[in-house]
């Protein structure tokens, strides 16, 4: 009931900081990032690596443990942007998925719904140059694409967002949303005008009140 009720949350669009700890490790294009789940807390997280084989399968991408039951009964929730709400839970049971077969991109969010302490390692490839991005109108989960610890997803020329758009960031520690990050005159009102802190594998839930966004990174690998 509690999941519930958080998750209600976002489709209402309340919500500014989390603390998930993170490890970023990698080698040319190609390396891992971690990040830490708590038990029974929700973690709001995102893919920071794109799959080395075009697989963005959960089960190839998103692995809670061996197989050692330590994650039995863990779920994942995922934003549908159609309908405007999260798709049914997939549940993590004997070291599989039950629904193998979704497609969770990076660049979005989701929730992890944890039943132990334990560490989530996402392993893949790291994309480089001109990388594209597109804000829908509406509720949208959003997420870096790369595993960089940055202001996201930035301000001006870079990111032409709408006036009075919001965005909001998940507070694993505090198990809420803190308070809107708001766009106007081209620049977000919060510490940084490019936007909040992300670390590898945050998301932010954003609320577009406008036409959708597209807006370009890059990204080269030093």
């Amino acid at each position: 009931m509690r999941t519930k009720a958080l998750l209600g949350l976002a489709a209402l669009a309340v919500g500014l900081s989390t603390s998930v700890a993170q490890n970023v490790y990698s080698l040319n294009v190609v390396g891992y990032v971690n990040v830490s789940l708590q038990a029974n807390k929700l973690s709001f997280l995102s893919l920071p690596v794109a799959p080395v084989d075009g697989n963005y399968a959960v089960s190839n991408m998103i692995v809670l443990d061996s197989g050692n039951g330590t994650q039995d009964f863990a779920n994942l929730y995922s934003w549908n942007v159609a309908s405007q709400s999260w798709n049914p839970a997939l549940t993590w049971l004997g070291g599989a998925w039950d629904t193998p077969n979704q497609v969770i991109s990076n660049g979005v969010g989701f929730f992890v719904a944890s039943v132990a302490n334990s560490t989530l390692t996402f392993v893949g490839q790291v994309p480089q140059g001109a990388i594209q991005y597109k804000v829908p109108a509406g509720l949208s989960t959003l997420a870096n694409q790369v595993p960089v610890t940055a202001n996201f997803p930035g301000s001006g020329a870079a990111f032409p967002g709408n006036d009075f758009d919001n965005l909001y960031t998940w507070n694993q520690a505090g198990q809420q949303w803190g308070a809107a990050a708001t766009f106007l005159g081209g620049a977000w009102d919060t510490t940084s005008p490019n936007g909040p802190l992300l670390n590898p594998g945050d998301a932010v839930f954003y609320v577009n009140g406008g036409a959708a966004i597209p807006f370009t990174q890059n990204f080269t690998v030093q």
